[in-house]
């Protein structure tokens, strides 16, 4: 991996949270793809984050600095 792609995960992993565990899942969050990315969440809703495998991700209501200074 390069320096361009560690900055850009890093970058991307900056404009989301990961869900704590009494949040419900909904249409909108994001799982972890496998490759240091992110994929949106096609399961079901309505379910504690802290039930599922894995970490369950939702943006940011706002964009890091770091973003908006890369745009």
């Amino acid at each position: 991996m390069n320096k361009t792609d560690s900055a850009t995960v890093t970058t991307v992993a900056a404009s989301f949270r990961i869900l704590e565990w009494n949040e419900l899942v909904r249409r909108g969050d994001f799982v972890e793809d496998g490759h240091q990315g992110f994929e949106p969440w096609e399961g079901p809703a309505g379910f504690r984050a802290d039930a599922f495998v894995k970490q369950i991700y939702r943006r940011l209501k706002s964009a890091p600095s770091a973003i908006l200074k890369a745009q």
